[in-house]
Formats: C-alpha cells, sequence, structure tokens
C-alpha cells in the first residue's frame, strides 16, 4: 500500500475519532446528610441541561460525600452514555484539600495513601474508568465571589453611608492564602461599588465556635457605624442561620443584621452562567 494512502487512512480514522469523541460537564458539591443542603446544588443540573454548551453532550451534578448521586455512579453513567472525556467542575469557593486532593484522589488522577485511607473511612468510592478527567477551577478563579457578596448587602443596606458590613468565611486554614486574597477582594469590591467606607473581613469557626469569634468583630464594628450588616461567603449555609442557632442574633441589638442567604439558590443563574463560562473556555483549549 502508497505512504499517501496509508497516512491517508490514518487521517480519516483520527478525524472520525474525533467527529464521534463525547464530552461531558460533571459539576462536583460537597454534600451533605441533609437533603435540604442537597437540593439547590443538585437543581442545577436541570438549569444546566437548559443551557446548549457546544461540545458537551451530557451534564451532570456530583455529591463528593454523604449523599447520592456520588462521583462514581455519575462515572459510571458517564460510560454508559459512550463518554470520553470529563470535565469535572469542583463547586467550591476557594482551593481546598477537598478540590486539590480528594477529588483528584477519587478520579485516580492522584495517588496519595494518606488521602486515600481518609476517603476510604468516609466510604468515598475511588472511581476505575478509562475516561479521560479534566479537573477545573473553583469559583475564586473569577469574580463571581464579589458580585455575589454585593448583591447580598445591597439587599440589606438602607443607608450606606452609615453602615459597616462584616464578611465571615470558613475555609481551609493550609491554603490561607487563598483565602486571604478573596477577603480582600471582596472587600476592595464592596468599597468600590458602593458608598460603605467600612468592611472588615475575617475567616472564623462555625458551629459553637461562631458566636465567640463574631462578637469581637461586631463591638468593633459598633465603634464605627450605627448600623452593621453580616454576610457570609458560603455556597449554602448563612450567617443568619448560625446566629439564630448560636442565640447571637438576640444579644447583639437591633442594629446588627444577620443575612439569611448564602450564594445558593439565591445566585444561582449567576453560578450557572459561571459554570457555562469556564466550560467553554475549557473547550477553547481542548
Amino acid at each position: 500500500m502508497k505512504t499517501k494512502t496509508v497516512l491517508f487512512i490514518l487521517a480519516s480514522i483520527m478525524v472520525s475519532i474525533h467527529l464521534n469523541a463525547k464530552t461531558a460537564l460533571v459539576v462536583i458539591a460537597h454534600g451533605a446528610p441533609s437533603p435540604q443542603w442537597n437540593r439547590p446544588v443538585l437543581d442545577l443540573e436541570k438549569q444546566l441541561n437548559s443551557v446548549d454548551i457546544p461540545g458537551i453532550c451530557y451534564k451532570r451534578v456530583a455529591l463528593m460525600e454523604f449523599s447520592q448521586p456520588n462521583i462514581s455512579s455519575v462515572v459510571k453513567d458517564c460510560e454508559k452514555q459512550g463518554i470520553d472525556t470529563v470535565f469535572a467542575l469542583p463547586l467550591f469557593i476557594a482551593p481546598s484539600s477537598h478540590s486539590e486532593d480528594d477529588i483528584p484522589n477519587i478520579l485516580g488522577l492522584k495517588y496519595d495513601p494518606t488521602v486515600r485511607q481518609a476517603l476510604a473511612e468516609e466510604n468515598a468510592e475511588l472511581v476505575k474508568s478509562n475516561i479521560r478527567f479534566v479537573v477545573g477551577p473553583v469559583l475564586m478563579s473569577s469574580d463571581i465571589i464579589e458580585k455575589t457578596m454585593m448583591e447580598r448587602v445591597k439587599e440589606m443596606s438602607k443607608d450606606e453611608k452609615n453602615e459597616g458590613v462584616l464578611i465571615l468565611a470558613h475555609g481551609d486554614p493550609d491554603r490561607i492564602g487563598f483565602w486571604n486574597s478573596l477577603l480582600k477582594r471582596t472587600n476592595d469590591f464592596i468599597k468600590q461599588n458602593s458608598k460603605i467606607d467600612y468592611v472588615d473581613t475575617e475567616l472564623i469557626g462555625m458551629g459553637q465556635n461562631f458566636a465567640n469569634d463574631v462578637i469581637p468583630l461586631i463591638d468593633k464594628a459598633k465603634k464605627s457605624k450605627k448600623r452593621i450588616l453580616v454576610q457570609g461567603i458560603y455556597l449554602m449555609s448563612s450567617v443568619g442561620e448560625m446566629a439564630k442557632y448560636t442565640g447571637l442574633s438576640k444579644n447583639a441589638g437591633e442594629n446588627v443584621v444577620f443575612s439569611n442567604y448564602g450564594i445558593l439558590p439565591e445566585s444561582s443563574q449567576q453560578i450557572i452562567d459561571w459554570i457555562v463560562e469556564t466550560t467553554q473556555n475549557w473547550m477553547k483549549t481542548k
């Protein structure tokens, strides 16, 4: 067989493989034992399936822990659909052990015996598949956090010049640099896009420690402003829920307003827009 004929056949095969390749988008959230927490995250799948992303033929949402559908079951479903490549997009605010260690180990992209042992103890199922996986960035790779926090603050605000803002977050202390950067960006964004000139940000504990961590911040803010707006950078939880749970909302005073909203479900459309844009940008490099 002539060389040109062989090259033509090989080229045709490669084109055929490329044209028949199937790529899926899998958004991965942490997951929780509470169906109430999981519902807004899982609802993103319905919204994503109403949006056309050229080159993506299948879209799913998976939960890393505690509930179904977990990552392994979603990957198995992708195999049934004949998927060749999965763009796995972690729905986490900033880089963490979950996005940088747990998910890559579950997908077989990384091998860390310590991480895998911890995952086994949590009954996380590791993926065994011939599918090619590409893990995307977390939310702080864009300006969606700053914009969402500004929206929440605007919703609570009545008199910007006389209000102070507290932005609270809970993140991985081993990656404190990312959180410091995000909190500074959020601080600057609020000041630049409002008349509010007092913004304090802090990485704090959750649960019973919440009130003890927040009270000094509120007392400090009260020395400068008449009304204090408290907002949290949380995907699903709210500072309002935590303040009520710890009794802080009763003791903080009527001029301290705790937001009852996180990022989801109120900002679902913004999250969808981020997912679509991030996936499109990756497709351009594929």
